[in-house]
């Protein structure tokens, strides 16, 4: 019996469109899994029937295939030609009598095409063949179900059904620009975008440095290599840290967070003008924090002149957490720490338009329009992770604060009044290296801030200056579900 090897692919919701638009997501999604599998290293050829795609390559182009959006489902299948009903069920009597043999099954057929015979015919003759092979038929629970797909004079004979991620193709419902931080929630948000047929551009406002940069990149480029097929991503990086200072110095720190957010909002207009995107993406999430309350949600909105989806915004962290651990971004993302947190001091929950704008008009437009003009571009998919930066972070956490270390906490005066770590003391996060600069060289330095994102790059920043300095892994927070902690007067 001569028999191809072959991966049936069935298509999602792209099956209910009209005839024009079909066609064209058709289209799309064989560019897609083409790219899918040309990124993989897999030779493969894709041809598309009624309802049906028909991929002719290797067994693990399976797994490869189910993360392009718009394929409802796969199964690897043999090919088989046949001549009538008789020859249909010999050849399938030959393939399926080894796999159910000594088990309980059931044959599932079904039919497209002009035939003299039933799915109901296929499912009475070849179960007939098979049951002296097999313990049982069992409709309902069958340890193998043997599948038969019949089209015209062809015949797919398989027992498995890989269900895929739906979706409609990439490229099918425009571009966007996402908002990442490298976290759980903008990656996983980017993620539903691209499930719903959109080309997503990534923008990141670096207020950190040179390892926020180093993680984040490396987080987006996890994403960008396992979904974003059928075009080549852009991540671009702007140093938003002189902007951040110009907020620091002028706006009520109450307010900041949300009036960062604005800011945020329009740099992604910008962008998104420039590549011809129709909105913008976050990762926000009611209520997860004080600048994601609906009441400032509603004014951050107003800073926005294109649609802001918010793909997360009902879901539980858990359920966001979930899905990064399924989509594969887990790992990376849990390397990203958090940085605009540790800006925000006793921030408002339920901010007003006309407060927030008096803020605005405090801040030198001329800071945001330069901030933008520095901007690094990245091809994610085409880019090595490895020939991005050479500098080495891996060592720069510790869990642990070693018996003489300095610990320099590195978060706002209001913050550190508030608790900190007996013995530590309270220095600028810009001024840093001057601050270590007089303690000397001599000791060991072990920053601290909220959650680990700052102490990492003031960390980082020391390192380049020869100095022995370790960021507190997991930050002052990490250290308050180890120890108690109690409050103490500033000592810087």
């Amino acid at each position: 019996m001569s028999l191809k090897n072959v991966i049936l692919v069935r298509p999602g919701e792209l099956t209910v469109k009209g005839h024009e638009t079909r066609k064209r997501f058709e289209s799309l999604l064989v560019r897609n899994m083409e790219d899918a599998l040309r990124s993989e290293g897999l030779q493969a050829e894709v041809r598309k029937g009624y309802g049906r795609f028909y991929v002719y390559g290797p067994p693990e182009s399976v797994s490869v295939l189910r993360r392009v959006f718009g394929v409802k489902s796969l199964s690897p299948a043999v090919e088989v030609e046949f001549r009538d009903l008789e020859d249909l069920i010999g050849k399938g009597e030959e393939y399926f009598k080894e796999k159910v043999r000594g088990k309980s099954f059931a044959v599932r057929a079904r039919r497209t095409g002009d035939h003299p015979f039933t799915s109901m015919d296929v499912n009475k003759l070849l179960g007939e063949r098979l049951l002296k092979y097999a313990r049982k038929v069992d409709l309902e629970t069958p340890e193998v179900e043997a599948y038969v797909e019949v089209r015209d004079k062809k015949a797919y004979f398989f027992t498995e059904i890989v269900k895929a991620y739906g979706g409609l193709p990439i490229g099918s419902e425009g571009k966007v620009v996402a908002l990442v931080s490298g976290g759980f929630d903008s990656l996983v948000a980017a993620w539903m975008a691209l499930k719903r047929g959109a080309e997503v551009e990534f923008l990141y406002l670096n207020m950190g440095g040179q390892v926020s940069k180093y993680y984040v990149t490396r987080a987006v480029k996890t994403l960008a290599d396992k979904w974003c097929y059928g075009y080549y991503p852009r991540l671009f990086i702007v140093d938003f840290s002189e902007f951040i200072r110009e907020l620091r110095s002028k706006v009520n720190p109450g307010l900041l967070g949300v009036v960062l957010k604005r800011y945020m909002y329009r740099a992604a207009n910008i962008f998104a003008r420039k590549v011809g995107a129709g909105g913008i993406v976050t990762g926000e999430n009611l209520g997860q924090v004080s600048s994601q309350t609906l009441s400032n949600l509603n004014v951050i909105d107003k800073a926005s002149e294109l649609v802001v989806l918010r793909p997360v915004l009902c879901l539980d962290k858990d359920e966001i957490v979930s899905l990064a651990m399924e989509i594969g971004t887990y790992e990376a993302s849990s390397t990203v720490k958090e940085i605009c947190g540790v800006y925000s001091v006793h921030p408002k929950t339920a901010s007003e338009i006309e407060e927030v704008r008096r803020e605005e008009e405090k801040i030198e437009e001329s800071v945001f329009r330069e901030t933008l003009e520095r901007v690094e571009v990245i091809d994610v998919r085409r880019t090595r992770i490895e020939d991005l930066w050479s500098g080495n972070f891996a060592d720069l956490d510790i869990d642990h604060i070693p018996e003489g270390a300095t610990v320099l906490d590195v978060r706002p005066a209001e913050k550190f009044k508030l608790e900190h770590i007996p013995g530590s003391v309270n220095v600028d996060y810009w001024s840093v290296e001057e601050a270590v600069s007089r303690m000397g060289r001599d000791k060991t330095y072990i920053i601290v801030c909220d959650e680990g994102g700052l102490s990492r790059e003031a960390a980082y920043r020391l390192r380049t200056l020869g100095y022995n300095a370790y960021s507190l892994k997991g930050g002052i927070r990490g250290f308050k579900r180890k120890s108690h902690l109690r409050e103490a007067p500033n000592v810087s």
